[in-house]
């Protein structure tokens, strides 16, 4: 009675476990200008530390140096004066966005129009000029 019993509960569960199946939930999309690790050449790199007030005001750009405290970073200044001197590896911040050097942006902008802000693809070094 006691075997019988287990295959018939095994029996039950089996049918239910197949009829509850659910898709897993889609993950929410980001905004465009969150900037995320996803591995190399398939995004920009994380920027993580800025703390609050930090972000340049509305209209400049400020250089951000992973690793190097808050206090040793580079000012705000007019973005085009940062034209041509963008190091690689350095983050411009600009409009509450973290836009990191080492990415593609003019790639990105290829493929999603309207995407980078114009200064900032004037700012990024050119990905094929060995910078």
């Amino acid at each position: 009675m006691r075997i019988a019993s287990l295959l018939a509960a095994g029996m039950v569960l089996s049918a239910c476990s197949s009829a509850t199946v659910k898709s897993a939930p889609r993950p929410e999309p980001l905004p465009s200008s969150a900037v995320v690790a996803t591995g190399p050449k398939q995004g920009p790199r994380k920027l993580e530390g800025v703390p609050p007030g930090h972000y340049p005001p509305p209209g400049e750009c400020r250089l951000w140096h992973n690793g190097r405290p808050p206090g040793h970073q580079p000012p705000p200044a007019p973005c085009g004066s940062l034209i041509g001197h963008v190091p690689a590896g350095a983050f411009v911040l600009y409009n509450d966005a973290a836009w990191d050097s080492k990415y593609d942006w003019r790639g990105h902008e290829r493929a999603d129009r309207g995407s980078v802000p114009a200064i900032i693809l004037r700012l990024m070094p050119d990905p094929g000029d060995g910078r």
